[in-house]
């Protein structure tokens, strides 16, 4: 294809070749590919300052439990302090996994934007489309209206390419994208776990923690 075809194809819908998709086309015309995948780019953002959000409300939760643990800890509490760590631990999953989505969805937008600069929508939107659907799903139970927005985007995603190429089901079940994908995943995780450590702090230990009965004993103690 000559750089002109390409230039046409990438800023203007493709011909339509049934009746059927003419009259829809002129209802309701699609929108050009770069059109789809800058848009694309615009909600993945907006989903990622949600991502964001929540973690700082978390931050805020775990850190306020955080400190109920080492209250109890010192007070000799260690039943009431293992409560408040089990807590803290369910955070901190959730945490991890808004973390792995936000980089997830950060390497989605880079694949997006490549595409833009490149014009490569095989390379860069296969394996985006294959691991923005993964990363959706992390989301359905957590943050329900974050899924149904990077299913949408998934979906114009996958419009996207088809109006590039026929070939594209083909393309999306390649080995090569598929692992590039879960590539994409995997770093994520690693960064997130990174993190998940350089903002939450690692609970004190139970073992040298006092009981109730030395608590208080220390207590009266001090009072004398």
């Amino acid at each position: 294809m000559s750089l002109d075809a390409w230039a046409r194809r990438w800023n203007t819908p493709p011909k339509r070749d049934t009746v059927g998709k003419k009259i829809r086309d002129f209802v309701s015309p699609p929108a050009p590919l770069k059109q789809q995948i800058i848009s694309a780019t615009y909600k993945i953002s907006s989903q990622i300052q949600k991502l964001d959000y929540s973690l700082g409300r978390l931050q805020i939760y775990d850190k306020q439990l955080f400190e109920k643990v080492v209250n109890a800890l010192v007070e000799g509490d260690k039943t009431r302090a293992t409560m408040y760590a089990n807590e803290v631990a369910e955070i901190r999953k959730m945490a991890k996994i808004i973390l792995t989505v936000k980089y997830a969805l950060e390497k989605v937008r880079i694949k997006l934007e490549t595409a833009l600069v490149m014009g490569d929508t095989h390379a860069s939107l296969a394996p985006a489309i294959v691991a923005l659907k993964q990363v959706a799903h992390y989301m359905k139970g957590m943050m329900p209206d974050v899924y149904t927005e990077l299913i949408e985007i998934d979906q114009a995603l996958q419009e996207s390419m088809m109006q590039v190429t026929t070939s594209v089901p083909v393309a999306l079940d390649t080995n090569v994208v598929t692992e590039e994908a879960q590539k994409i995943l995997r770093d994520a995780s690693i960064v997130a776990e990174q993190r998940l450590r350089q903002q939450f702090p690692d609970l004190p230990t139970f073992e040298h923690a006092p009981t109730s009965t030395q608590a208080s004993g220390a207590t009266i103690e001090e009072g004398k």
